[in-house]
């Protein structure tokens, strides 16, 4: 009886461990992040953010955030092609959906000899962090010729773009930032090209005095170099609403273009703008310093 038992045991074993032999778990202690395979894995998966590789997963407002997945194993082939899926979807505090992508690599459907295989997913982090939001995204791979999944999530956090210095008296907001119109994205550093376009950006004005059903918002705006240069001087961005107003609902994104002259330009310089209100005290404040080459 003893024996019996001991073969029955050996048996189940064998069985369960044959079954967890195409599956893998690995969890990031700095990122939080988890990953599973089930008959297809990776050799490793990292982030990019800002083209750049990186190990947080703290993103700074308007952030390009890339999850590289490289060496995808386990796809089955056909015609020694491989067929895989993609999606990602991004959750916000456990409940909302933010972004949903259910196939990311839609252009794929004839498959692909690529080998080794890098798959990518990308998302940007233009997303609201003002109630410390919590954030979580779910990436999962397939085969489409088959039944393997490898499936990923990382949580992160976003916080906010801290280039510009704002103070805000009364003048309520959701977002202010500068942006790189030729490199399409938002500025992080203080470093800029003086060939590329900028735009300051403010988002949803609220609080404003209404009078008559009209707001009268004064947005002035100076650029002076190091040695007291002025690069640009606007008093009044608004000038042609100054005596009729404007709609509160035209302040949905308010901006600023900035190109610089051609010359010699001594930094450090200091941008200052200033969005206030004609008919009371509020106010809100932009400083930042800024190295033009």
């Amino acid at each position: 009886m003893l024996k019996t038992k001991t073969i029955s045991l050996l048996i189940i074993i064998i069985t369960f461990s044959s079954c967890q032999f195409n599956q893998s778990v690995s969890t990031d202690l700095t990122t939080g992040a988890y990953s599973r395979g089930d008959g297809i894995d990776c050799d490793a998966v990292y982030i990019e953010i800002n083209g750049k590789e990186d190990k947080r997963n703290e993103f700074v407002y308007g952030e390009n955030v890339t999850l590289v997945f490289n060496t995808i194993n386990g796809l089955i082939k056909s015609d020694n092609k491989s067929y895989p899926g993609l999606s990602m979807h991004i959750i916000k505090n456990n409940k909302d959906t933010v972004y949903s992508e259910p196939n990311l690599l839609g252009n794929l459907d004839n498959g692909t000899d690529l080998t080794p295989l890098q798959l990518r997913s990308s998302f940007r982090t233009a997303l609201p962090y003002k109630n410390n939001e919590k954030y979580k995204s779910y990436v999962q791979i397939w085969d489409k010729k088959g039944e393997g999944t490898f499936t990923y999530e990382l949580p992160f956090t976003v916080k906010q773009n801290d280039l510009l210095t704002i103070e805000n008296n009364g003048i309520a907001y959701s977002n202010i930032y500068l942006w790189d119109e030729t490199l399409k994205q938002p500025i992080f550093e203080s470093t800029i090209n003086a060939d590329h376009l900028l735009i300051l950006i403010l988002e949803n004005i609220e609080g404003l005095e209404l009078i008559n059903g009209k707001v009268f918002p004064v947005f002035s705006l100076d650029i002076i170099d190091n040695k007291g240069k002025k690069l640009l001087s606007e008093a009044n961005l608004l000038s042609k609403f100054e005596k009729e107003g404007v709609n509160l609902t035209d302040l949905k994104q308010l901006i600023a273009k900035i190109t610089f002259p051609d010359g010699k330009i001594n930094n450090p310089c200091q941008l200052t703008a200033k969005l206030k209100d004609k008919n009371s005290s509020k106010e809100i404040n932009i400083t930042t310093a800024l190295n033009i080459n």
